[in-house]
């Protein structure tokens, strides 16, 4: 019978993993031309100074498609396309024209008391594609 090797398994608590990683992408980084390293460093900027304008929500795929679709063929940016779309919206339910009551259904999480749940009538319906029949 063969005998059996036992190695102990190295378990690296998460932060330090994190802290190793770190170690390693700036000792990488400092090995880049100088150009290279400024490049990066401006795109890390960039990102963390739009890190307070962004968010993310869940939203059903018609309706993804639907703002993708129409911001292509309005040649806009499709966030400025769901900002219009979220102002309004706050606007209207601000000044009483929508009411949520009736999409209300209770929740089973512990977080929320209420689920909104839409009819199918509201999701955008399927664009046929020109020249397709």
């Amino acid at each position: 019978m063969a005998e059996r090797k036992f190695e102990r398994k190295t378990i690296l608590d998460p932060a330090v993993a994190d802290l190793l990683i770190g170690m390693e992408q700036r000792q990488t980084e400092a090995q880049m031309p100088r150009k290279e390293r400024e490049r990066i460093s401006r795109e890390r900027a960039k990102i963390q100074s739009r890190r307070d304008q962004r968010a993310t929500y869940d939203l059903p795929p018609s309706i993804r498609e639907s703002i993708r679709d129409l911001a292509e063929d309005l040649r806009l940016p499709a966030s400025q396309l769901v900002t219009l779309a979220l102002a309004r919206f706050l606007s209207d339910y601000t000044n009483g024209i929508i009411e949520l009551g009736k999409y209300k259904q209770p929740s089973r999480s512990p977080r929320y008391d209420w689920n909104l749940v839409f009819p199918e009538s509201m999701y955008p319906k399927k664009r046929k594609v020109k020249g397709s029949d």
